[in-house]
């Protein structure tokens, strides 16, 4: 009978391994996501995904910068700091493997309506030469006719790249030549008149996002926050 027991053993020995090399086959999935707070005014906010508390008390002009999750659906659930019991946003946010989420917080010129873009971030590399940004503008104003004042965005060159942006809009993701320094120019639609410049120092492969905010016709009223995402 003892003879029996030695290769009982070594089959639960086998099966053990197997055991152990089929767990560590099983992929490690993970999503990445960030929260900035773009509104024009005094406004915090809690984040949760799902029951996990994601961050609290962010403040106007921060972001949180990419936290790592578990690849797969979660409830995106937001509210003020001053009042966690009115839930302001509960959204599906799939977070998928290995991929980059934003969401950006604005509102509008009168600091009564809030908005949200929840967007996918194209980390891929540029060109070797080059870095990238696009957009987001929560910037809002009107015309003298009340349409909707649109902006037209500039690099350090007479040539425009997005036009006509309005409350609330984003755009691609486009070139710049990178390790060189621009004068990103927010002007009037169609127009020399310059809101408002700020310097964008772009560095080779990476990856930014201009986010607009308040009331672009008052340049004290009118911020652009540089978001780097790499």
């Amino acid at each position: 009978m003892k003879y029996l027991i030695i290769p009982i053993i070594i089959v639960l020995a086998l099966l053990g391994a197997c055991k152990k090399n089929s767990d560590s086959a099983v992929p490690d999935t993970h999503g990445n996501f960030e929260f900035v707070n773009a509104t024009y005014a005094a406004l915090e906010f809690n984040i949760k995904l799902d029951t996990i508390n994601f961050a609290s008390n962010v403040a106007y002009k921060t972001s949180t910068g990419y936290k790592s999750y578990l690849a797969k659906k979660y409830n995106l659930i937001i509210t003020t700091s001053d009042r966690p019991d009115i839930i302001l946003v509960n959204q599906e946010l799939f977070l998928r493997n290995n991929r980059y989420y934003t969401a950006f917080m604005g509102i509008d010129s009168a600091k009564a309506g809030l908005a949200m873009i929840l967007t996918e971030d194209d980390l891929s590399a540029p060109r070797a030469d080059s870095a990238k940004f696009r957009v987001i503008d929560f910037s809002q104003a009107f015309k003298p006719n009340r349409a909707p004042l649109g902006l037209d965005v500039y690099a350090g060159n007479p040539t425009v790249i997005f036009k006509g942006l309005t409350f609330p809009s984003q755009t691609a993701f486009v070139p710049l030549r990178g390790d060189s320094t621009y004068t990103m120019k927010f002007n009037y639609v169609d127009s020399s008149l310059v809101l408002k410049s700020i310097p964008l120092a772009a560095q080779k492969g990476k990856v930014y996002t201009l986010v607009t905010a308040g009331y672009p016709l008052d340049a004290a009223q009118f911020d652009i926050l540089t978001i780097q995402h790499n």
